[in-house]
């Protein structure tokens, strides 16, 4: 077995209720690393691509990787990697905290989900002892309650026992739910939450196993922790994180007109600067909560101090939560955003579709598209913080409107039609942006379209290029640079997500992450060997989403999301008028056959994927 890997995974039949310990040979390890490489060989190998997102056949496998519960700062890090109901076809995400560690204290890489068990359950996991438990009094808790309940129930603390699981909206189904841990981290993206809800898994409990994880050269992996950790600080985004938390990009983005507002009906929200990081901290009383083995002031919780909510306290909400439940939707007062946002995660749902969804009701409240009467008798007017919290309520609960609406943005849009499509935010595979304005950020824009993953697949914050030895873009409208520079780095983040670490604070420099990987396992990566591990990733998630019938038609923006900026910094710029020939020659740069997408078989032999080359005829 490589070093800094477990070899050991736990496969669970929830239809039988049996478990089984499964050894993953060295060349897997090496191959696929961890998280969501791990994850999308398990998918290839054991998921036909036509299986439904909710049929037992459908597999759900959460990993780690060869950094998790390292002296890399943040190595809490796992990734979920299933058949996601937004798009129909892979998802990837990712959560922080400490599951991933502990999981790796186990003596385990990941667990792997399969069949339906035929009541409620949850997994229980403290290194030997195994366990498939009922969760009959856990059912309609949401996701704090839920771990709270399982807290008490094992005398345990929440650095002891790590728990993930979904709230009311993951138990009923709405495809945009999310799994939630660690009291603030969620894995939100592609609806894996309703995933877990459709095996009837409610949690799964992680003890912190006393399990050490060894490493080929501790001294050498603890500096170049160091060294990652103050590379990170160093820089001006990640500076800004380290004290403030992601919410100090708030007035950056209003400044490049990045910041969504009002459903992109205009890019100006004065409020912006109440809704910046250090302001945030200063107005509400914060208290310090980082992940496993992280020293940033990235997480922690808020407490509002005064006015009617006075007393309220919940989870730091990161940028894309506040996004949601501020500027997006038109609300202009951070404590309101701040409960919104707390609500959503209890209920399970994921923060950027629930943003966009509501964003979308209120627009089309406003035009007359839809009336009070169609929204079981709420005004869901700009701004509107009962309607929206009871709005959120009645989609978790698949009541009234709401069982419409938990299909998300793009279903619902199109159950409805006429001009009430026109102003629905999506991709025709199904997934909604991040909480960006992706018509100033184009990069991110072509990224959303054409991933796998049901989110960004590529990008994923700003990458400094110059790592990969190209210049930075001269000029972020040129939709010709910006092909030429997705594809370049891409394959980097699946990467980055294979080796179970946080992005913000341990991968901001890749050619240190590839010396901190080596310092772990004894094995000689370099550059070229982390990105053509990454782009086989890419490539074999591309042929896997097109069997499972997502075609280039897909990878295309709804009429709002392609409109054109009205107002603010990116005013007249219109990324509509050129995505075609952007995601085309983005294709041609990939290896990809310019017009249907599809991986050439060149590009997949050079892989070594030949043996997939059948799967593209």
């Amino acid at each position: 077995m490589p070093l800094g890997y477990v070899d050991a995974m736990l496969r669970f039949n929830l239809t039988d209720h049996t478990v089984i310990t499964e050894s993953l040979s060295p060349e897997v390890l090496k191959e696929w690393l961890g998280g969501t490489g791990l994850g999308v060989k398990y998918m290839y190998d054991e998921v036909d691509p036509l299986t439904a997102w909710d049929d037992p056949e459908n597999r759900m496998i959460l990993a780690t990787g060869p950094l998790a519960g390292t002296s890399v700062k943040g190595s809490g890090n796992y990734c979920v990697v299933t058949k996601g109901p937004m798009t129909g076809g892979l998802a990837t995400t990712q959560a922080n905290g400490f599951w991933g560690a502990f999981l790796k204290f186990c003596g385990y890489q990941g667990i792997v989900l399969q069949g339906q068990s035929p009541e409620w359950v949850y997994i229980y996991i403290d290194e030997d002892k195994v366990e498939i438990k009922s969760a009959a009094h856990l059912v309609g808790l949401d996701t704090i309650q839920t771990q709270q309940a399982l807290h008490k129930e094992y005398q345990l603390k929440p650095t002891q026992l790590s728990v993930c699981c979904i709230g009311p909206a993951g138990e009923n189904l709405v495809r945009f739910a999310c799994l939630a841990g660690d009291y603030g981290h969620v894995a939100a993206h592609n609806g894996v939450g309703a995933v877990l809800g459709a095996k009837k898994v409610k949690a799964i409990a992680v003890r912190r196993g006393k399990k050490s994880v060894a490493v080929f050269d501790k001294d050498a992996l603890r500096e170049l922790a160091a060294q990652i950790n103050e590379t990170a600080k160093s820089t001006p985004a990640g500076g800004d994180c380290y004290q403030w938390g992601t919410n100090a990009g708030h007035p950056v983005l209003h400044r490049i007109g990045g910041l969504p507002v009002k459903n992109l009906t205009t890019s100006i929200f004065p409020e912006n600067v109440d809704y910046d990081g250090k302001v945030l901290r200063e107005k509400f009383a914060y208290k310090k909560k980082p992940c496993w083995g992280c020293d940033w002031n990235h997480c922690g919780t808020l407490k509002i101090t005064s006015g009617p909510f006075q007393g309220f306290e919940s989870d730091e909400p990161e940028y894309e939560a506040m996004v949601a439940t501020g500027p997006l939707i038109g609300v202009t007062d951070p404590a309101l955003s701040l409960m919104l946002a707390d609500r959503i995660d209890r209920l399970g749902i994921d923060c950027n579709e629930t943003g966009w969804l509501v964003a979308w009701v209120m627009e089309c409240f406003e035009k007359g598209y839809l009336t009070a009467q169609d929204l079981d008798g709420l005004e869901m007017t700009w701004g509107n913080f009962a309607g929206t919290k009871s709005l959120l309520e009645n989609v978790a609960a698949r009541e009234g409107f709401g069982s419409l609406l938990a299909e998300g943005v793009m279903r619902a849009a199109k159950k409805i039609g006429g001009p009430a499509l026109e102003c629905a935010v999506f991709t025709d595979k199904g997934n909604s942006p991040r909480g960006h304005d992706h018509r100033a950020i184009w990069y991110e824009y072509l990224d959303t379209c054409v991933s796998s993953t049901g989110t960004i697949e590529t990008t994923g914050g700003g990458i400094n290029v110059r790592q990969h030895k190209l210049e930075p873009i001269s000029d972020p409208f040129s939709w010709e640079q910006i092909a030429m520079q997705n594809a370049a780095v891409s394959g980097r983040r699946v990467f980055e997500d294979s080796l179970g670490i946080c992005r913000i604070s341990a991968a901001e420099d890749i050619n240190l992450t590839i010396l901190a990987l080596k310092a772990a396992t004894g094995e000689e990566f370099t550059h070229e060997s982390a990105m053509r591990t990454g782009k086989r990733v890419v490539n074999l998630m591309r042929v896997y989403n097109t069997k499972a019938g997502i075609t280039a038609e897909n990878d295309k923006p709804s009429p709002r999301y392609s409109s054109t900026p009205v107002d603010g910094p990116a005013a007249g710029r219109s990324v509509g008028a050129v995505f075609e020939q952007m995601k085309e020659r983005y294709y041609e740069l990939m290896g990809w056959d310019k017009k249907t997408g599809i991986p050439l078989p060149e590009t997949l032999k050079g892989l070594g994927l030949a043996n997939v080359i059948k799967e593209t005829k």
